[in-house]
């Protein structure tokens, strides 16, 4: 009887661990960065219907994509996801232009993941032309108070004092490097001009953008507001 269930608990667990194998699906990362809420749920249910596992992120293109591209794991189990994908991406109008395994700058794909960045027509992806590359959230330096300015992806601004909300509005990429934010009422009609740098301290690289106040105001402070993005 113990030589029967010695026998039995190996083939139990073989057993088990192909029937959770199987059952793996392979999970599609799709950076929507340049991508509008319509458009990321059109690729989401197309690949969804495929059987296929979705997860969104907005993280900064690799410098090396400038165009729509597929990286995949080489752990992929499901041979023909990546077909899936690429003919998901042709059928939605998106020309895939390279399809390539394992890695692209530094991101990494592990496990069963595909890595999907779509870059629809017109959009050069780090130019730093779009209004997605400067939409953040930037913060004084150099100033007597702690002021922030966050630019939205949807045009819409909130500029802050010690964390106490002063003005919201609209801004916009007029001619590059120059954005203005406006409002209304209270009327607000300000410029700043975009300037790219990158400095390293003993972590990283970090890529830093500074927005240099072209105008003046009673509600806009005259302090230069920055960002910075490890690489």
């Amino acid at each position: 009887m113990k030589l029967r269930n010695l026998i039995i608990r190996p083939t139990i667990l073989v057993t088990y661990l192909i029937i959770t194998m199987a059952c793996t699906t392979t999970t599609v990362h799709v950076n929507k960065l340049y991508l509008n809420e319509q458009e990321s749920q059109n690729v989401k249910v197309e690949l969804e219907n495929l059987g296929l596992d979705v997860e969104f992120n907005e993280l900064n293109f690799p410098n090396d994509i400038s165009s729509t591209s597929i990286i995949y794991s080489p752990f992929v189990r499901d041979n023909t996801a990546v077909n899936k994908v690429e003919d998901t991406l042709i059928r939605l109008g998106y020309g895939v232009s390279n399809i390539s395994a394992l890695v692209s700058a530094n991101h990494w794909y592990a496990k069963d993941t595909v890595g999907l960045y779509i870059v629809p027509d017109g959009i050069a992806p780090n130019s730093g032309k779009n209004t997605e590359d400067i939409a953040f959230q930037y913060k004084s330096e150099g100033c007597d108070s702690l002021t922030e300015l966050n630019l939205q992806k949807n045009g819409k601004f909130t500029y802050k004092v010690l964390n106490d909300i002063k003005i919201t509005g609209n801004w916009s990429i007029t001619e590059y490097p120059y954005i203005i934010l406006e409002n209304e009422e209270p009327y607000l009609h300000y410029y700043f001009e975009i300037k790219r740098s990158k400095k390293t301290d003993k972590i990283s690289e970090i890529e830093v953008i500074d927005l240099h106040p072209l105008s003046s105001s009673l509600i806009i402070s005259s302090c230069k507001l920055t960002y910075g993005e490890r690489v």
